[in-house]
């Protein structure tokens, strides 16, 4: 009789406290820890795929310069054979269309390389990001599983030190973007 009460004594005792102890020390999936420390992520590389979107628009005012300026000229020329001006003017005009038809197609070779040149640019620091981002989920799990010996106090410094550190990087490759020239 005594040692049945004193099993459910240690029962009573010892199992929830283990349970409480399990509890204390659950580590966090993935998705929660997304949740509480980067729920504005998937925003932030929305940013900076619209920004990457908007470069030809940003890089792209000579191009658009020279295409108006080569339909003018287009025109200009359309309208000399048909006036059936002289050979002289009919070839010059001719000779202005290919000119800013060259033109043209530098400038378009041109924005292609600088658009692909930043697109490349800010998809490595996108990587980067991510990156650094799946370090600091690892980093917050084995803190949460309690793998680590830090206080606190020490885990919460390094974990908002990361965050700010990932902000500033979207900061900078927008900054990047939108400062295109």
């Amino acid at each position: 009789m005594k040692k049945a009460i004193l099993l459910l004594l240690m029962f009573a005792i010892l199992i929830p406290s283990q349970v409480l102890a399990a509890k204390a020390t659950k580590a966090m999936s993935t998705s929660e820890i997304e949740k509480i420390y980067f729920e504005d992520y998937k925003g932030h590389v929305k940013e900076i795929r619209i920004a990457q979107k908007h470069l030809n628009a940003v890089l792209g005012a000579e191009v658009r310069e020279l295409t108006q300026k080569l339909s003018q000229a287009s025109a200009r020329y359309k309208n000399e054979v048909k006036n059936k001006s002289s050979k002289a003017v009919i070839a010059q005009a001719k000779a202005e269309c290919d000119k800013l038809k060259k033109q043209l197609s530098v400038a378009k070779v041109e924005l292609s390389k600088s658009i692909k040149n930043y697109k490349k640019e800010s998809e490595q620091a996108l990587k980067d990001i991510a990156n650094q981002k799946a370090e600091l989920i690892k980093f917050i799990k084995n803190h949460t599983a309690g793998k680590d010996k830090l206080t606190e106090s020490q885990f919460n410094q390094q974990v908002n030190g990361d965050i700010k550190s990932i902000n500033g990087s979207f900061t900078g490759i927008l900054k990047m973007l939108m400062e295109a020239k």
